[in-house]
């Protein structure tokens, strides 16, 4: 990835925040005890909730972890399956936990899965081996997938326009193999040049993906990320697809579009994301291009 013409982004102003606190006089029903000798399993938070892209040709298992807080003994537990995709996920009835250990691995797998279909698996632990007084108890454990080829069309540019100022760099560009209106594109906002800004990044995300509408334009899911907490407001800038924000601007979604030559080829995106900060306020619309491979953009901008 290279980097050209970088500046970097000055503050604005500080955010502040409110608290509420629950009322004295809520209703409150304590719960039955928890026995003695339960031995509190959980999943483990940080494994549950995933949703993943798998090439083709990645494995085909998943593993996750149970953990006891209670037990020395070798134990047998069950594993409930809450849901399952078309049944294609085989999972082990039981979590076996050996004596002395505290933590157990189960692998779940599935041999058959179709390009494009998202599958879903939930798996829950009974009640009676858990603690549901304990704030990190996680008692079910959830994983979706879908499998999806991604075809490189080699290096093209990204050319920001806004908070970092006027700069272009050299990203990767990939097309669906299934769904070949859809295009994802590296994303050069990493936490090391965020941070190099003297922004603190939001939680780096590789690509972006974008479509291409029957009628030309260029469309994201809700919003997409460039990675910062805004330095002085100390919240996060996004991007949204304006419809995504508020349905009053959904006539500005026509403003970002796919610019393609004589015969259909694509030369670039013009972007025209609402730029916000929840709860805060915005930029409103601005500008952010994407430059096929072979097409100098940059060049022609003088950038």
């Amino acid at each position: 990835m290279k980097l050209n013409k970088l500046f970097l982004l000055a503050g604005i102003a500080t955010l502040g925040f409110a608290m509420s606190a629950c009322s004295d006089d809520d209703d409150y029903t304590p719960g039955a005890p928890v026995s003695g000798d339960c031995p509190a399993l959980s999943f483990v938070a940080e494994e549950t909730g995933k949703s993943v892209e798998l090439d083709p040709a990645d494995p085909t298992e998943v593993t996750f972890t149970v953990t006891r807080e209670k037990g020395d003994a070798a134990a047998s537990y069950k594993l409930t399956q809450l849901s399952n995709t078309d049944g294609i996920f085989e999972v082990p009835a039981t979590v076996e936990f050996a004596a002395g250990e505290k933590e157990a691995t189960v692998k779940a797998t599935f041999n058959k899965a179709d390009v494009g279909k998202t599958y879903a698996l939930e798996v829950a632990l009974d009640d009676e081996v858990i603690n549901p007084y304990k704030a990190a108890t996680k008692k079910t454990f959830t994983y979706k997938f879908v499998r999806v080829k991604w075809n490189s069309l080699g290096k093209g540019q990204w050319i920001n326009t806004f908070l970092y100022g006027t700069f272009w760099a050299e990203v990767e560009i990939q097309q669906r193999d299934d769904k070949p209106a859809m295009f994802r594109v590296e994303n050069i906002y990493t936490d090391d040049f965020v941070s190099s800004a003297g922004a603190a990044p939001s939680g780096y995300q590789p690509w972006y993906v974008f479509s291409v509408t029957k009628t030309g334009n260029v469309v994201w899911d809700e919003w997409f990320s460039i990675n910062t907490i805004h330095p002085s407001y100390g919240a996060e800038v996004k991007c949204y697809l304006p419809s995504a924000l508020n349905a009053s601007f959904a006539g500005d979604d026509a403003q970002s579009k796919c610019y393609t030559d004589k015969e259909g080829n694509i030369l670039y995106f013009n972007l025209m994301p609402y730029t916000y900060m929840d709860g805060i306020g915005g930029w409103g619309l601005q500008q952010y291009l994407v430059a096929f491979p072979g097409f100098d953009l940059a060049g022609k901008l003088g950038i």
